[in-house]
């Protein structure tokens, strides 16, 4: 069975018992309880801990940290699954509402501990550190050379894509990468040329983009060697929340600690509308369900009324049936009566 925890809920939790015997609570392991603590940023206790605390001797509890931007507070565990995402059953939903959602941190207080978590973020002119993300994308570059050197036929689609200087350029602004992943951050490159591009902060996603500027219709300017990156936003994603491009104020590489910066608060900024929005559909989708079981309980109460009055009009129907052949047998012996003949009558 699915169980929710808030972090410190499940904090506390862990520091009463040993993960051993706390896991099988929640029907799993005590390893995917560790992993799961890990996941979120909870402190378990270390080794020995236990056997000290039961001999006398002196432990400490290591301290809560503070809910990391982007990270979910609420844990879902349980049974055979262990999501930190899992949809509300109908009966939590009727359940009492929480509270409405606060976040006790200011976002001023938030936004410098990210600050202070990225540090000091530079793009090289060479790359000597690649993101796992990158490596890739240049080791299926390398393939594609490979291929054609040892390829008699050498056709377009089957050239390497990073080649050249703007596209060599992009690569190295992926150091980004590297810079929110100090914050927790996953990045995820898809298609061929690496278009798509979503940075993933614990459990909250932001869709980027990182390519030239279009000038309408998706034209890219008459500059080539121009970059500019936008942090997207909406259910289709084709929101600009944020943007940055090469102008007057510097190339783009030189926004990079800002731009890594405002990634990684706006996954915050979307956890928190996201707990606002899902706290909002909570309460009317109670409201639905307990109109909805009002309006079940209505026509069941009706259709018990139309059953007793069914069933109290076919006692009635059974007693006018009753009362019409006692009628019928009384005037068939008064007939029968009136209708015989004297002689049968007559008693010898």
């Amino acid at each position: 069975m699915l169980q929710r925890r808030t972090r410190l809920q499940l904090y506390e939790l862990v520091w009463t018992a040993p993960v051993i015997t706390v896991a099988p609570q929640f029907n799993i392991s005590d390893v995917a309880l560790k992993k799961a603590c890990r996941r979120f940023d909870i402190p378990v206790p270390p080794r020995g801990y236990w056997a000290k605390l039961q001999a006398g001797k002196p432990t400490t509890k290591f301290a809560l940290p503070p809910r990391a931007a982007g990270m979910n507070d609420e844990i879902v565990i349980g049974g055979r699954y262990n999501h930190w995402s899992y949809g509300l059953a109908n009966e939590e939903i009727l359940g009492p509402l929480p509270d409405t959602p606060s976040f006790p941190e200011e976002f001023a207080f938030v936004r410098e501990r990210v600050r202070k978590a990225i540090g000091k973020v530079s793009v090289s002119r060479v790359m000597t550190v690649h993101h796992p993300a990158i490596a890739r994308l240049i080791a299926h570059d390398e393939t594609r050379r490979q291929k054609q050197v040892a390829s008699s036929y050498s056709f377009s689609w089957e050239n390497p894509v990073f080649d050249s200087p703007i596209e060599q350029r992009r690569l190295r602004f992926y150091a980004l990468f590297l810079a929110v992943a100090r914050c927790g951050g996953r990045a995820e490159v898809r298609g061929r040329e690496a278009r798509e591009i979503r940075i993933t902060i614990y459990q909250t996603s932001v869709s980027v983009s990182l390519d030239q500027p279009t000038k309408g219709r998706g034209k890219t300017t008459d500059k080539g060697d121009q970059l500019r990156f936008v942090i997207l936003s909406g259910y289709d994603r084709e929101q600009e929340q944020a943007s940055w491009q090469d102008g007057e104020s510097g190339r783009l590489e030189h926004f990079i600690q800002e731009i890594a910066l405002e990634v990684v608060t706006s996954a915050e900024i979307s956890y928190r509308e996201g707990c606002f929005r899902a706290f909002e559909w909570r309460v009317r989708r109670k409201a639905q369900l307990e109109e909805q079981a009002r309006d079940h309980q209505l026509q069941m109460d009706r259709e018990e009324r139309e059953r007793q009055q069914e069933l109290q009009q076919a006692r009635i129907d059974r007693l006018l049936d009753e009362a019409a052949s006692l009628r019928r047998a009384t005037d068939i012996r008064a007939y029968v009566e009136a209708v015989k003949p004297p002689w049968q009558s007559v008693r010898f």
